[in-house]
């Protein structure tokens, strides 16, 4: 068998990087889209005048694939040295810091894209050149939104720190084990990331040679004393960043200064996860601002009603809230006309749900709603003909009135999950017949603290919705104590959880029904007799989980009971992990 050019080329270039995989891969990485002879020599003559450099060949190999990045992408990959070592960094957050910082192009949009599409595909192309290690959503339709989180290998990382200080880009202090940190080091970096340790402060005096940064970014690790943001002569005095267009404080305890308002450049404000009790009136001055995240925890964040005035803003994250000023107690959004994202993680929402039509350029939405009013307001905006909605993520507390509006919802293709809570009906509750077109992206479904007696037909219209991924039914009643799943029904549900189902007697599975599941939860089913016998033709089925169940139920699945087989354990034999756990009185 004749070999072909390119397969000696590679074999010889397999061989100079002294057989490493992680080198391989990368070298893989750079060759995947040349496609001639002369191109894979050029590869090829790169490695040798690379390795020549030393005996560190993994290194050399991973310096040419940095090299060999087009422009747009390289200060994109260096912008990942400013996460901690091993993080799991979440694509959205990354996005948005990209974006903040410049790194996107809008020359790069297609019709009808986002800065944040363009991002996505930076990172697949960063990716596909095995520069970056990435994880899918469980969930991806084949929409948006591939990827979930990415992280760095550590020699990666390395890679990208030196690069990074070499040319200026970033500076990273880690403060593990310190008191001070050594602020001559910052020299002329552009970005700053510190990783502060538990009380580690670094925060001294270091006169002008902060005023060229343009991102800041304080991680802290773990928790430690109270830190003064925005103090003079501090790393974060903000008299002296007038060019900060991204600030970061996340995972601490901090007071915000007043002074936060003279940062009118800012692009990006994250106080994710920190504890920060109040948010100074002076943002209204960051007219700049692009993207703000106030998902704080332990403590409800004082907010005041100013954030729409910040006409450019485009991602708005929001937690615990307490509005203050302007007489409403909801925060206002009118004029917030640019705005593709609102994330309100509030109980109940804090936002005022009549400013919701007016976004007109919303693409991503998670909220709750209460109250019929609410529901028609949001059934309105998802099934408009000149929505731009892509992405709904809705917890409703339903009611009889709102089950026109739950139908308008489920044919919206933009909803993707969705939380039926205190369902409150006069009737029996259950789905509308399934339409084409219906529930084309819906992948996680909740009924949960049902008031009302499910439906007999509820399984099988539940059954009909062709991406559901996750099911979770709680705290909820069944007509005549049964439930019944159809086969070819639940054609890729990954991961169904029964809980507290306190009227279930009898569970019938037919065969062909649920052909991808991977993991069955049972928890608190007092009254159900036995595991349905349609689980032993569920072949994917990888995890079976009880708890609260009545002993009896799970003598009957496990393997051996007083020396015979459980009557039930031929049913679930196949699945490689089984955890049972009786009802404790």
């Amino acid at each position: 068998m004749v070999q072909s050019p390119l397969e000696d080329i590679g074999r010889q270039m397999v061989q100079k990087c002294g057989y490493l995989p992680l080198a391989i891969t990368v070298l893989g990485g750079i060759l995947r889209k040349k496609q001639t002879t002369s191109e894979w020599q050029r590869v090829s003559e790169d490695v040798d005048l690379y390795l020549k450099r030393g005996d560190e060949k993994v290194k050399q190999v991973l310096d040419l694939s940095y090299n060999a990045l087009p422009y747009y992408l390289k200060p994109c990959f260096l912008y990942l040295g400013c996460f901690p070592e091993d993080e799991e960094i979440h694509t959205e957050r990354l996005y948005l810091l990209w974006m903040a910082d410049g790194l996107i192009s809008s020359k790069e949009k297609g019709r009808k894209e986002t800065l944040r599409d363009v991002a996505e595909r930076y990172l697949n192309e960063l990716a596909s050149r095995c520069m970056v290690q990435v994880r899918k959503h469980e969930y991806y339709t084949g929409r948006y939104n591939m990827y979930e989180s990415c992280r760095l290998h550590d020699l990666m990382r390395d890679l990208c720190l030196l690069k990074g200080e070499e040319k200026g880009f970033l500076k990273l202090i880690d403060l593990r084990g310190q008191t001070k940190c050594d602020v001559a080091s910052i020299g002329t970096a552009s970005r700053l990331a510190i990783h502060r340790h538990g009380d580690a402060d670094g925060y001294f005096n270091r006169g002008e040679e902060g005023k060229n940064l343009r991102s800041l970014l304080l991680l802290q690790k773990e928790w430690g004393r109270v830190l003064k943001i925005g103090s003079k002569d501090s790393v974060t005095d903000f008299n002296k960043l007038k060019r900060l267009r991204t600030l970061a404080l996340e995972k601490g305890e901090f007071v915000l200064s007043n002074e936060v308002g003279k940062l009118i450049h800012l692009r990006y404000l994250s106080l994710f996860n920190s504890n920060v009790k109040e948010l100074p009136l002076s943002i209204a001055n960051l007219t700049y601002l692009q993207t703000l995240d106030l998902r704080t925890m332990l403590e409800c964040i004082e907010v005041p009603n100013v954030i729409c005035k910040m006409k450019r803003l485009k991602h708005l994250f929001l937690g615990r809230i307490e509005v203050i000023g302007e007489c409403e107690d909801k925060l206002i959004l009118d004029g917030l006309e640019e705005l593709e994202t609102l994330r309100d993680e509030s109980h109940p929402s804090c936002v005022r749900f009549d400013d919701i039509p007016r976004l007109t350029n919303l693409r991503h939405l998670k909220t709750s709603v209460r109250g019929n009013a609410e529901l028609s307001i949001i059934a309105d905006q998802m099934s408009s003909e000149n929505t731009q909605l892509r992405e709904a993520h809705l917890e409703i507390f339903s009611s009889d009135e709102g089950s026109d509006n739950l139908s308008k919802m489920l044919m919206s293709p933009s909803l993707v999950t969705v939380k039926l809570l205190n369902v409150s009906v006069s009737t029996g509750f259950s789905l509308p017949r399934y339409q084409r077109g219906m529930c084309m992206n819906l992948v996680d479904f909740t009924l949960r603290d049902s008031v009302t007696i499910v439906a007999d037909n509820f399984m099988g219209m539940l059954g009909t919705f062709p991406m559901l991924k996750t099911v979770e039914l709680g705290l909820t009643r069944f007509h005549n104590g049964q439930m019944r799943c159809l086969a070819t029904s639940f054609p890729q549900l990954k991961f169904l959880t029964l809980s507290h189902l306190y009227n279930l007697e009898r569970w019938v599975v037919d065969e062909g029904a649920f052909p991808n599941l991977s993991s069955l939860r049972i928890e608190y089913c007092h009254k159900l007799e036995m595991i349905p016998d349609g689980l032993r033709f569920i072949t994917t089925l990888q995890e079976l989980t009880t708890q609260g169940m009545p002993r009896n139920f799970n003598d009957r699945l496990r393997e051996m009971v007083n020396d015979q087989p459980g009557e039930d354990y031929h049913k679930v034999r196949h699945i490689p992990s089984i955890s049972l756990m009786d009802l404790q009185w």
